[in-house]
């Protein structure tokens, strides 16, 4: 199970069905909150929500316009899509993180950050999303009917690091897709639970960091309060104030500022002493 100690955790899954999800509600003790328009399932303690959206591309966004607006996700939140694909390339059973997305609909392709990938050994793969079965799978990659329009929109509303695809491989040429029933998919799922487990480590690893970017370091209001920065020079007082509080966290840096000085002044006595 993931550490529960970051505050800043909000994670989002958007599974078009139920099989696909089960294991994923189960792990993370996820409870149905919602039943229509899509169901949607939230853990008690923690903010992780899930929407199963049904099959297609427009119920992937509208699932995950409804989800967003329910759950009052941030631009901070993770967002990742999960299901079952097919593919020539790979076998059954491999789970696969997309790294670039096409659809023939559609002249944009897409590609989820590099930063997603990094620390879990993941097979990536691209995605090629379709409105219809696939039982040709005439191009290498994996295919599906909604990770497309899924990180279209997802990623207008999230920090782009944080939107993921997954997918895991459940046909290939010549298999019978009528013996794909709930009880295998819900196997492949629990199967790859694991690796699922490490990519949403790394992707919360990486909201963290995003989030710790974000917030201004101590001191940083009272200062541009005492004097009028200008935008760059405010970035460069974050930046100094972020290593003060890494390089002397005992130390106060308004001792540091007399009465008389100006910003430039002010920013070149944090420098000096931050490279002393």
């Amino acid at each position: 199970m993931i550490n529960q100690n970051f505050e800043g955790m909000s994670v989002r899954w958007v599974i078009a069905l139920k099989a696909e999800a089960e294991e994923i509600i189960k792990n993370y003790a996820l409870e149905r909150v919602v039943t229509k328009p899509f169901p949607v399932y939230k853990n008690r303690d923690i903010d992780i929500w899930l929407v199963l959206s049904g099959i297609g591309q427009i119920n992937a966004v509208a699932a995950t316009t409804y989800l967003y607006v329910k759950s009052d996700a941030s631009d901070n939140t993770i967002w990742i899509n999960l299901g079952i694909v097919g593919s020539r390339n790979f076998k059954v059973g491999e789970l696969v993180q997309i790294d670039k997305i096409t659809s023939n609909d559609f002249p944009d392709n897409h590609y989820p950050s590099p930063a997603t990938f990094k620390n879990n050994n993941v097979e990536r793969s691209n995605l090629i999303t379709v409105n219809k079965p696939e039982a040709l799978f005439e191009n290498d990659g994996v295919y599906d009917m909604e990770g497309y329009a899924f990180f279209s929109f997802a990623k207008k509303i999230a920090s782009y690091e944080l939107v993921s695809v997954l997918k895991i491989i459940s046909d290939i040429p010549g298999t019978d897709i009528s013996k794909i029933d709930k009880i295998a998919v819900e196997r492949l799922v629990l199967k790859k639970m694991p690796l699922i487990e490490k990519v949403l480590e790394n992707l919360l690893s990486l909201q963290e960091i995003l989030l710790l970017q974000q917030r201004n370091p101590n001191y940083f209001d009272e200062i541009c309060q005492q004097r009028k920065f200008s935008f760059s020079q405010k970035v460069t007082l974050k930046k100094y104030l972020t290593q003060w509080q890494s390089r002397f966290p005992m130390r106060n840096p308004l001792s540091e500022i007399e009465k008389k000085m100006t910003t430039s002044q002010i920013l070149k006595r944090f420098s000096d002493n931050l490279l002393r």
